[in-house]
């Protein structure tokens, strides 16, 4: 069983990094663009979830007198999001996970990603599919954790019996916790730390659908989002057991909310990036037209979008501030991945709840509980700015040193719209606290609302 190390305390894995069952140390691994390295990751990680789940550190190497911090870093750090963290245990792993991904300062300074494995699995995971050439890791083998330490297949009856007794644990656990539940007079069924998880993984499938897209494209091109996009995925709780495919076009139409220029879940109507069907869900990809061809441009819009009939949707896009050729006086360039707007998160959020409650409303035709999630990637070394707002310019520099966040909250359709400013504001404000500790006014989260609304850009 892994040890249990609360967020504040990761830095102690750092300290005296050494290998253990439940700790994996790796070099710097490209899991983004080698496939080798994706199979590596995977294998690990796959390992650790059958022992009972463990942290992979990243960036080390042997040196004359233990574990060093390996040469060629790489800057930023893009290649361990958790976006890419999670299609690599995707791609290889089943029953699929998800992994924490955390940036953690060790005793010399030096940040290095540390990888949370979640345990807890009911059944053995195994390869769902073999890394290149058959080698690393192969189809429907199982991993697990040897002393050494290493991860191989387990060989010895006593390691297979280790393995499944774990898994019948788990099990006996969630059993008695679902029967505790019905002799208070609960819903066996609706565990509260399970309450996210078709969320979940319906955001996991979403984004391995647009990796999926995006995959032959050159690196750095617009729609690959190349320095950190932000996504939102949300369910519409209890929705449309009935509705057909065919008639979800009509539905989606109806519920775009249209308060900028580019809403979110835009249904396109010009031949070549209109919406179509796919896997039994409507998608919609702005990034490339209907032969394949890329379309160069702001990654801000590129977007990727899905929505299905048991109503979940799905909404990936690139950052504005990462297409800005000027600042706001038309002075200096902009880089990419180095700013970020303190209004812009306000008003994106705002929109896509309001389209929330428009569809689940328009969905069953009465007011819906929304289930809501918001996740932010790339975020890493960008630093808080004001373009669009001069009351809100800021007096010393904020930067964020988190790569990425995720937030989730559940509301009442028929109150989104009444109490925006105060939903956006629970949503995003530890989200704008990564950056140097900013606190998000309320004042501001209220005046963004009303220009949105307005049409005031």
């Amino acid at each position: 069983m892994s040890r249990e190390i609360s967020p504040d305390r990761l830095g102690d894995l750092l300290v005296d990094p050494r290998e253990d069952l439940d700790v994996e140390i790796k070099n710097w691994l490209d899991i983004r663009g080698d496939k080798s390295h994706k199979a590596t990751f995977a294998k690990a990680a796959m390992a650790l979830a059958n022992h009972g789940g463990g942290f992979i550190l990243l960036g080390f190497e042997d040196g004359p007198e233990g574990l060093v911090e390996a040469d060629n870093r790489p800057n930023p750090m893009t290649a361990y999001s958790q976006d890419v963290v999670n299609g690599a245990v995707q791609r290889y792993c089943e029953p699929s996970f998800h992994c924490e991904v955390r940036f953690v300062a060790s005793p010399s300074g030096s940040v290095f990603p540390v990888v949370k494995v979640p345990g807890g699995h009911r059944v053995p995971v195994r390869a769902k599919a073999s890394g290149p050439g058959d080698k690393i890791i192969r189809q429907n083998d199982i991993y697990v954790r040897k002393p050494g330490p290493k991860s191989e297949v387990p060989r010895s009856a006593r390691e297979w019996e280790e393995l499944l007794s774990r898994c019948l644990e788990n099990r006996r656990d969630e059993l008695a916790s679902q029967i505790r539940r019905m002799l208070a007079g609960l819903d066996p069924r609706a565990q509260p730390q399970d309450r996210n998880e078709r969320l979940d993984r319906w955001a996991q499938e979403c984004f391995r659908r647009w990796s999926e897209l995006v995959e032959g494209l050159p690196a750095e091109v617009g729609s690959r989002f190349p320095h950190g996009h932000y996504s939102f995925a949300y369910e519409v709780v209890g929705g449309a057991g009935n509705m057909e495919l065919q008639e979800l076009p009509d539905v989606l139409r109806a519920s775009v909310v249209r308060h900028s220029g580019w809403p979110p879940f835009w249904y396109p109507t010009r031949k070549g990036i209109e919406p179509y069907a796919f896997d039994g869900a409507v998608e919609c990809w702005l990034g490339g037209d209907e032969e394949g061809e890329v379309i160069e441009g702001n990654a801000a819009y590129s977007d990727f979008w899905r929505i299905a009939p048991d109503a979940l949707a799905y909404l990936i896009r690139g950052y504005d501030e990462d297409g800005w050729d000027m600042d706001r006086a038309g002075v200096r360039p902009v880089p990419p991945r180095s700013v970020f707007d303190v209004n812009l998160p306000v008003w994106r959020a705002g929109e896509a709840l309001l389209h929330a409650a428009r569809f689940g409303e328009t969905l069953l035709g009465h007011p819906a509980t929304i289930r809501f999630a918001a996740h932010y990637t790339g975020l890493s070394g960008r630093s808080l700015v004001s373009v669009a707002s001069p009351r809100w310019l800021l007096s010393r520099r904020y930067v964020s040193r988190e790569e990425s966040i995720r937030r989730v909250v559940e509301v009442e359709s028929e109150g989104i719209a009444a109490n925006l400013p105060e939903i956006v504001q629970e949503l995003l404000a530890p989200l704008y606290t990564l950056f140097g500790f900013f606190k998000l006014p309320p004042t501001l989260v209220a005046e963004e609302l009303e220009k949105m609304r307005s049409g005031r850009i």
